[in-house]
């Protein structure tokens, strides 16, 4: 019997995939350093964009310039994370993003910064990501034994949401006494120490043999995403939010400010609202590895995040929007979690870091609904722009799942794609049973 056929109950099986497991115990408190910087920089961004230079519509195109390398540098970026150590991957562009942090912390401490600064650096914070954060969630299921995987999920999941406890919380009651600069320092020294960690994993090399080019493996993955009617579907949920809702987190700002009137310390109170809601989510549905029925679950929180996300933005009530973000920050955590560890039971490890790049490049998707949400803000107000937006991500939703049929068995889709990767790992490395570079074989 391994660890892994003990039977745990309480907090050992909330924790399970931490249990003697070194290797993901270290990447996973790197995560945590690397999403507490990630926080506080996203925070600290947005409050100076509306502080120093009052304008909603920068919002949206500091998104932009954000999302954008994501979304054509995240399918290269899971190419080379098929193909080399993932330990030096993320290494390197864990130290990128230690430089652009530094940067931005010395030029708002010397009071040069500008906001075309700013739109120089945040892409290639931006690059760096895409780089790295496909590394990171294709490590996860290499560490982690696959009964143990929706757990490790939850857990890497409910630690970002951690991060939006107390990092905002923090940022926003930083800023007064030491300034954006100051608490931008702090930021800096979060992705220090998730740098730190990553001397610590162990090297992670391919298993297959890379007897294909790079224009090759790059190809290969989207054949694979097309193969896969399921794998589609779960993409395609996984874009809908970030279109239609995610928006309301770049305008967050501007509720803070003009609507509800908080300053800056409200603002960070809202974020750890969220992140709260969130971190209670993941702890539940750490406990959810044999809760049939997932692709009901997923729509049944999808629809209630609509209608939360609704009510938030017509909100006149800043103490009945905190409640409104906690509870959207725990069905929004279910949901991506869900949808994150369905993604990664269904895909080998061979394609496994384009395919998590791909679902990556949803995020460089954020300017389609961003950059008009913040012109229309500049415009109309916050409030309307959020509330249509809302109701866009509900109909989306009900469309993608009546649309595609596999999503309602999806624990039949799970436990094949279990199946399929326990005898595909049995095999000899230079093996790929069912595989032909990212094409299924017939």
């Amino acid at each position: 019997m391994t660890d892994s056929d003990v039977p745990l109950t309480g907090w050992q099986r909330t924790f399970s995939s931490l249990s003697g497991n070194r290797a993901f115990t270290f990447l996973f408190a790197g995560n945590i350093g690397f999403f507490f910087g990630m926080q506080m920089m996203m925070i600290l961004s947005g409050w100076l964009v509306i502080h120093k230079w009052d304008n909603a519509a920068y919002l949206g195109y500091l998104m932009a310039t954000a999302a954008i390398p994501m979304l054509v540098l995240a399918p290269i970026g899971g190419v080379v994370s098929d193909r080399v150590d993932k330990r030096k991957l993320i290494l390197a562009t864990q130290c990128l993003l230690v430089v652009t942090s530094s940067t931005v912390s010395i030029l708002i401490l010397t009071d040069v910064i500008q906001f075309w600064h700013m739109m120089l650096i945040t892409p290639v914070s931006a690059t760096a990501f895409a780089f790295n954060i496909p590394g990171r969630q294709a490590l996860v299921a290499i560490l982690v034994p696959r009964d143990r995987l929706m757990n490790a999920i939850s857990l890497s999941t409910a630690a970002m949401n951690a991060s939006r406890i107390v990092a905002p919380a923090l940022a926003g009651i930083l800023v007064a006494p030491i300034g954006i600069g100051g608490a931008y320092v702090i930021s800096t020294a979060c992705y220090a120490t998730a740098a730190a960690t990553t001397v610590f994993l162990p090297p992670s090399r391919p298993r297959r043999v890379r007897e294909f080019t790079f224009l090759e493996d790059f190809a290969g993955g989207f054949r694979y995403i097309r193969s896969s009617a399921l794998l589609m579907g779960l993409l395609l949920f996984a874009t809908v939010p970030i279109i239609f809702a995610m928006p309301h987190q770049t305008l967050l700002p501007v509720f803070a400010d003009d609507v509800w009137h908080v300053g800056s310390v409200g603002f960070g109170v809202m974020q750890a609202s969220s992140g709260a809601g969130g971190l209670i989510g993941g702890f539940v549905v750490a406990n959810l590895d044999s809760y049939r029925r997932k692709g009901t679950l997923m729509l049944a929180t999808a629809l209630v995040f609509g209608a939360l996300l609704f009510v938030f933005a017509l909100s006149p009530w800043y103490g009945l929007a905190l409640g409104l973000m906690a509870a959207m920050g725990f069905v929004s955590m279910t949901f991506t979690t869900v949808n994150n560890t369905a993604i990664q039971m269904v895909i080998p490890d061979e394609v496994r870091g384009r395919v998590m790049s791909v679902m990556m490049m949803t995020f460089g998707l954020m300017p389609l609904g961003a950059v008009p949400a913040g012109i229309a803000a500049q415009s109309v107000g916050a409030p309307p722009v959020v509330a249509v937006g809302a109701v866009l991500f509900v109909i989306s939703t009900v469309v993608i799942f009546v649309a595609t049929p596999s999503l309602r068995t999806l624990d039949r889709g799970m436990e094949e794609g279990r199946e399929r990767e326990t005898a595909r790992r049995a095999a000899p490395a230079d093996a790929v049973p069912g595989m032909d570079h990212g094409r299924p074989r017939p």
